[in-house]
């Protein structure tokens, strides 16, 4: 007899994190949205925050990570830094591992550094996700 050979389907993340390699905050965005999508929370619950942070801790960075990214692109970095900024600081630091672009937001505060180190941070949210893949969708 021979043996079964278990072919492993990828996870929804993995096609994504595949899909979108070449744009790592796309990606991360791509994954954030499948997140909200699993679990039902939509953007007009009152509930969403906290929906958000009773996630799995590692999946709760990301989304968290996500949203901020995308409310920088909605309103800019000024008001963003206003928007759960100690959070996010305190995610990029130790989750991400990012001290020095945490360092930017909460002291400097300058959009062209934010800007210049936002490929890495997008990038290093991606190795967070693959470092916790089984967390996620």
């Amino acid at each position: 007899m021979q043996a079964a050979t278990l072919v492993s389907t990828p996870t929804l993340t993995q096609r994504l994190l595949d899909k979108h390699r070449h744009d790592a905050e796309d990606a991360l965005q791509q994954v954030a949205l499948a997140v909200l999508q699993q679990e039902g929370i939509r953007s007009d619950s009152v509930l969403r925050v906290q929906r958000i942070a009773a996630l799995a801790p590692s999946v709760a960075c990301v989304v968290t990570l996500a949203e901020w990214l995308a409310y920088v692109d909605w309103e800019g970095l000024d008001s963003a830094l206003y928007a759960n900024i100690a959070a996010v600081a305190a995610l990029i630091t130790g989750e991400l591992q990012l001290p020095d672009v945490a360092a930017n937001l909460l002291q400097a505060r300058d959009a062209d550094v934010f800007e210049a180190q936002r490929p890495a941070l997008a990038t290093a949210a991606l190795l967070f996700i693959e470092g916790h893949i089984a967390l996620f969708p």
